[in-house]
């Protein structure tokens, strides 16, 4: 399977490109427990709408009830949005930006664009609430902290610090409805 950040039940993990079997879950589900989700505002959905956001600093725009910060690197085709339960394929680079090292690229050799269930809690926190409100065509840039991404822990085995802060570029080739 094509790698990407995922949630299972209460517990963020990550789905790994081969199957390997875990506690956790079911086969291909590899990770730790890094960050319940649940009710209240970093575990709810929103969307990324001009009065849902405050303005972040460097020219980002900050989602509200978040610390996640996004900018729109390349304007969508002006058509439907992403909301929350679309399904949702995505071409994205995911850097440490600590490190400024590559951990994900769906542009890779073996890898293919990444399809996820928008808004729902099955990606980590920062890329759930900040993909809310792209079109088709559209190229954002997510700065996601750790505590919404992989948390203090990190994940080791794909590069990620403990603590480290995440910068995903995200280009949305297709939205399902819900």
């Amino acid at each position: 399977r094509t790698a990407g950040p995922r949630a299972s039940g209460s517990a963020l993990i990550r789905v790994c490109w081969r199957q390997v079997p875990t506690a956790a879950g079911p086969i291909g589900w590899v990770g730790a427990s890094l960050r319940p989700s649940g009710p209240g505002p970093r575990g709810s959905a929103s969307t990324a709408s001009a009065s849902a956001v405050a303005r972040a600093a460097g020219g980002m725009t900050r989602l509200n009830g978040y610390d996640t910060a996004y900018e729109v690197v390349t304007k969508g085709d002006g058509g439907k949005k992403v909301v929350q339960g679309a399904k949702v394929t995505v071409h994205a680079l995911g850097v440490v930006q600590q490190t400024g090292k590559k951990f994900w690229s769906t542009k890779d050799p073996g890898q293919q664009p990444f399809t996820y269930d928008a808004g729902i809690g099955g990606v980590i926190t920062g890329w759930d609430q900040g993909c809310l409100g792209m079109e088709v065509g559209e190229v954002r840039k997510l700065v996601i902290p750790a505590h919404e991404g992989y948390g203090k822990n990190g994940f080791p085995a794909w590069g990620i610090p403990p603590g480290g802060t995440l910068e995903f570029t995200l280009e949305c080739l297709k939205i399902a409805p819900r």
